[in-house]
């Protein structure tokens, strides 16, 4: 299982998720500099991830896209059983920050320009030695 990474013309396989993000932003980073965080965008249909670099709240850079090994279920994305007839699926937004205030700033403006957000199911906090990421489970 390896997903590839896409930037600006050059691609990469890694054989995990976390190493082809990190190569992703690594890439962007190198592209256009110093960035105060990320924003991680996953669409579950496709199973591609889409990461831009921010800077002062603002997408810097060319998005890098990370591709995924096949196409995932809505019970795949989150643990818990598959949404019922009518029911959303679960998704997940990721921010990354210097701070977790920072990355919480993020998920917050984030959220308000997303009136079709009608649930916040979960938040997950998990520091990396590059920052704090925040991830943002919702239903639409």
């Amino acid at each position: 299982m390896t997903y590839r990474v896409d930037y600006n013309g050059e691609d990469a396989e890694l054989a995990t998720l976390d190493a082809a993000l990190d190569t992703a932003k690594e890439a962007i980073a190198a592209d256009v500099g110093p960035v105060s965080g990320w924003a991680v965008e996953h669409d579950e249909t496709i199973n591609d991830w889409f990461v831009q670099g921010v800077l002062d709240g603002k997408a810097v850079g060319a998005t890098a896209v990370v591709s995924g090994p096949e196409p995932t279920t809505a019970a795949q994305t989150y643990p818990r059983p598959a949404p019922a007839a009518g029911e959303s699926a679960v998704r997940c937004m990721t921010f990354t920050g210097a701070t977790p205030a920072e990355a919480l700033d993020m998920a917050a403006s984030w959220l308000a320009g997303r009136p079709e957000v009608v649930e916040v199911d979960d938040l997950g906090w998990h520091p990396r030695r590059t920052g704090y990421v925040m991830r943002v489970y919702y239903r639409s």
